[in-house]
């Protein structure tokens, strides 16, 4: 299947064509604050993690396939610097409001800053040496990274999105990567939210005006294709 010519695969509200050498895997924000149970999400928040816990091995799979193909595979962290200089007064603003300002203490380290244990990957991934792996500090994988262009470098014009949680930084990946002129498929069963509610939505948001804003599928359609 590896080669430029295109695959189609059964979407809503449109079929997605592909060729998997301009593909990538965006696996977004899997890590300790927002999915382990002594993360900051978890332990502090006390958010339901049970619908975060059931993507990971839908995750995984997907990886491997991307692998199998020799897709690129991208891991995206929210990490801000340790002296929050690149914290947006906005965000800090919003997320106080929340109730967790960045760098609020945590059980596994202050939420959100490089190099706590909170930031990093959960330990079921582990990237391979020629995976990317990127910090970023917005919502967005696009803002204060160099994602668009290590994309441009190697031909990619389509992405698949994964990850937590899906009505914030992964609707903004999407949201933002298709104004990019990028090609998005959000893959619905490997995205998950602490609010089944939020999660259905944000999915509603894609599927919405008759495929204007996207397309979304299940793991399954990409995995069956072998």
């Amino acid at each position: 299947m590896v080669g430029n010519s295109l695959l189609s695969l059964s979407a809503v509200p449109h079929s997605f064509s592909i060729a998997l050498s301009q593909t990538a895997l965006l696996v977004i924000d899997m890590q300790n604050d927002f999915c382990h149970p002594e993360g900051f999400c978890g332990h502090n928040l006390k958010a339901d993690l049970s619908a975060v816990s059931a993507i990971v091995p839908r995750i995984q799979a997907v990886i491997e396939w991307c692998r199998h193909h020799g897709l690129l595979v991208v891991y995206t962290r929210e990490a801000h610097q340790t002296n929050l200089s690149d914290v947006s007064p906005s965000k800090q603003l919003r997320y106080a409001n929340a109730g967790y300002p960045v760098g609020t203490p945590g059980n596994m380290g202050r939420f959100l800053v490089r190099d706590e244990p909170g930031t990093a990957l959960l330990d079921a991934f582990t990237p391979l040496e020629a995976e990317l792996q990127l910090d970023k500090p917005a919502q967005s994988v696009f803002i204060g990274t160099d994602l668009e262009a290590q994309l441009r470098d190697r031909g990619i014009t389509h992405l698949l999105l994964t990850g937590v949680t899906t009505q914030c930084c992964v609707l903004a990946s999407y949201r933002h990567a298709s104004d990019l002129g990028f090609y998005c498929l959000l893959l619905e069963d490997c995205c998950a939210a602490f609010s089944p509610s939020d999660h259905q939505a944000a999915i509603a948001v894609v599927q919405s005006e008759n495929g204007a804003v996207g397309w979304v599928a299940r793991s399954e359609t990409l995995l069956g294709m072998g």
